[in-house]
């Protein structure tokens, strides 16, 4: 008979609790190289063409025909061209102070020799929308076959196959094999206890074929259901690759294994563009091959890892199996973490202990989680020299970040087919000295859909507020990072109107309904002191403070020409005058200024 029930097998049918099975097929893929890939496919060049993706000096991502010149992410651009002289650099994406848009400058980057087509770091902001662009296309071919995916960053994704596998061992008419009609018949039938073994393996299927490496140094021989899923397996994994390179263009990596921590390493083992399978019998094997150590696994990796290693008194080398070998049960293992008084820093000690204990036979069993909605995000630039000296150039680059956010909150709603409205902007800036400075307020939207307008207004009003404050000490700029944040998102179906966003006929008016305390003080001018009985008056009068402060800063600094894209913009927008009391002697009716523009 069989080692596994009918229930390990059947419990593969339940998205929450199939990884618990002893028969889970999990798998882990990730794409090889990926910005360098995005790069290359973009660009038209081959697998074979020596590939890099640079941001300044840096190497983000090298295709694996550059890493065959001995090329690592480890080196500037300048070191990586003098490794090899067929080289192709392809900087990312920038936005440009004062614009709210993305775009690229191919042949454009610090290797130049032609200063026209250097991208300086002063003037430009890196952009990873490209990338995350192509990690939708890829993640939506995963969510189109599995019904529970794990996004575990923008390049690799955790797959749950149990249902896929069940499904095509007992309905697949394609599979031609008889052996397996009685296990059929049995489950049609209903023909069995849940804890009844499964019938044996039948010989036919002793040869079953996988696709891909079969890790099996030992040449173990294929005798229960569990191979059988995991070659199942292999075939659908197989498929879906195949699709998103034919597709796509993308070479991916796969690891198939019981658990999370088995696959990921199995992915990882051999690359690029390999699929290896370890098989639930060839685990131990596979963690004691020399591949690995405690800190490999993504559980315990980072600092855990580098702390048990004292503790443990572990050996440079074999450590897993150091491990499993000197605490053979979990008793053992947890009296000797309770003795070792520099462990008590490290959290729990019975769970660590389990997780310890499982994960060097690589049985511990942790979840797929799909994905969940990000709770805040972050548009950010440290500055160089000069680059944020004044709030003009505060209002150029929170163009920059506006650009960014507002197409960062339409991915989420293509991604997740909702609307998706932020409750709260953030602003902060930070001096060379490192002094940080915030502020914060309600994002309310007078739109059915979030504009980078509408995020800039918002963000350039908390800057003002920060510059008014701290501008007046010689310490505050120039400014070493300045970024802005959204948060507190509110998810709503996309057949949601404004009306129903703000409540409908089920709320009265928020200028006859009672405000707390602390909403009234939110609603105070920072600059003039004065407070506002509801949203729409804050709103109007914070825009005309931002403008008219804007307006002076804009017309009657002695730089004043010196205005970024954004700046004029806004201004090209306005058929307004200023009023007489600023206006310049010698200037005609034609003088144009943003003040009207923001209080529409």
């Amino acid at each position: 008979m069989s080692k596994f029930k009918w229930r390990d097998l059947l419990q593969l049918n339940s998205k929450n609790d199939s990884f618990k099975s002893p028969l889970s097929i999990l798998c882990h893929i990730d794409v090889n190289s990926f910005y360098a890939q995005v790069e290359q496919v973009r660009c038209g060049y081959t697998k074979d063409d020596p590939v890099v993706c640079v941001q300044w000096q840096s190497l983000i991502a090298v295709s694996y025909a550059a890493k065959q010149y001995g090329i690592t992410r480890m080196d500037t651009i300048q070191n990586a061209m003098e490794k090899c002289d067929k080289l192709i650099p392809i900087h990312t994406a920038v936005f440009k102070k004062g614009e709210d848009f993305w775009q690229y400058h191919d042949g454009c980057g610090s290797w130049n020799s032609d200063p026209s087509k250097k991208l300086l770091v002063e003037q430009y902001k890196v952009s990873l929308d490209p990338y995350r662009r192509e990690s939708r296309k890829i993640f939506k071919i995963f969510t189109e076959y599995f019904d529970l995916a794990e996004k575990a960053s923008v390049d690799e994704v955790f797959l749950d196959l149990g249902r896929l596998c069940l499904k095509k061992l007992m309905f697949d008419d394609e599979l031609q094999w008889q052996s397996i009609r009685y296990l059929r018949e049995k489950f049609f039938d209903g023909q069995y206890d849940l804890d009844d073994n499964l019938p044996p393996l039948p010989s036919e299927l002793h040869s079953i074929e996988f696709i891909g490496d079969t890790f099996n140094p030992h040449n173990k021989p294929i005798n229960d259901w569990d191979d059988v899923l995991f070659a199942l397996g292999s075939h659908i994994t197989q498929h879906v690759r195949k699709e998103i390179e034919c597709n796509l263009g993308y070479t991916t990596s796969c690891g198939i294994a019981r658990t999370k921590n088995i696959c990921k390493l199995a992915s990882d083992f051999k690359k690029p563009n390999a699929q290896t399978i370890i098989r639930n019998q060839c685990v131990e094997d596979f963690l004691d091959c020399g591949a690995f150590e405690i800190t490999s696994f993504w559980t315990l990796g980072g600092n855990l890892g580098h702390e048990l290693t004292p503790i443990l008194n572990l050996p440079q080398k074999d450590t897993i199996k150091y491990i499993r070998e000197k605490w053979p049960d979990l008793k053992s293992l947890k009296e000797f973490l309770e003795s070792q008084p520099l462990a008590d820093d490290i959290g729990r000690k019975d769970v660590l202990t389990e997780k310890l204990f499982l994960s060097v036979r690589g049985s511990y069993l942790i979840p797929l989680t799909s994905q969940t909605m990000v709770k805040s995000m972050t548009s950010n630039k440290n500055m160089r020299n000069n680059a944020c000296s004044n709030l003009n150039d505060c209002i150029s680059w929170l163009e920059v970040f506006a650009g960014e956010l507002s197409g960062r909150v339409s991915e989420l709603e293509q991604e997740y087919n909702k609307r998706v409205i932020p409750k709260t902007i953030s602003v902060t800036s930070r001096n060379r000295h490192g002094d940080t400075h915030s502020k914060s307020a309600p994002f309310v939207s007078r739109n059915s859909k979030i504009t980078s307008h509408e995020i800039q207004r918002h963000g350039v009003r908390l800057m003002t507020e920060l510059d008014s404050k701290f501008s007046s000490s010689r310490q505050y700029y120039p400014l070493q990072n300045i970024n802005m944040s959204l948060s507190n998102f509110e998810v709503l179906a996309n057949n949601k109107t404004v009306l129903d966003m703000v409540g409908g006929k089920n709320h009265t008016s928020k200028d006859s309904s009672p405000q707390s305390n602390s909403y009234v003080d939110s609603l105070r001018c920072f600059t003039c002191h004065e407070t506002f009985e509801n949203d729409k008056l804050y709103q109007e009068h914070m825009d005309f403070e931002f403008a008219q402060k804007l307006s002076q800063k804009l017309n009657y600094e002695p730089n004043s020409d010196r205005k970024s894209t954004g700046e004029k913009r806004l201004l090209e927008k306005s058929d307004s005058k200023l009023p007489k009391k600023y206006q310049k002697k010698g200037k005609t009716s034609s003088s144009r200024n943003i003040l009207t523009y923001f209080s529409k």
